[in-house]
């Protein structure tokens, strides 16, 4: 699918969404996930082809595994926490909100210790 198509996708549902808002309110956060949900299905087929291009782009510059790992990690916590952080803010939930995006960054510096450690090593040989 390409993004005209998401696009057009997203204003239909956005004006649909404003209509069940005003007649059936409860179904509006409802119907709002079922959009997103579909959006991201619809761009699912991409990733591997993402995955597949960091991947040779990590062998052929000799990453290790490891971080080509770390970094898929990241990008997926940054789109994850964004989404469950878009979804909360819909619902009117914007300390939840910002709880979520706060937790993805926590994750996000959780994950990137062994890339930090691998620098100081670096730095440490560099020095030495």
């Amino acid at each position: 699918m390409d993004i005209f198509q998401i696009v057009i996708w997203g204003i239909t549902a956005s004006v649909i969404l404003l209509v069940i808002r005003r007649e059936r309110p409860e179904l509006a956060l409802a119907f709002s996930l079922v959009a997103g949900v579909s959006i991201l299905l619809a761009v699912l087929p991409s990733l591997t082809t993402v995955i597949s291009a960091f991947s040779d782009i990590a062998s052929e510059s000799g990453v290790g595994p490891l971080y080509f790992g770390i970094i898929l990690k990241v990008v997926a916590i940054s789109y994850i926490a964004d989404l469950g952080a878009s979804i909360c803010r819909d619902a009117d939930e914007n300390l939840i909100a910002s709880r979520i995006e706060m937790a993805g960054k926590i994750l996000i510096l959780v994950c990137s210790i062994p890339i930090i450690q691998g620098i100081v090593e670096l730095i440490r040989t560099l020095l030495a």
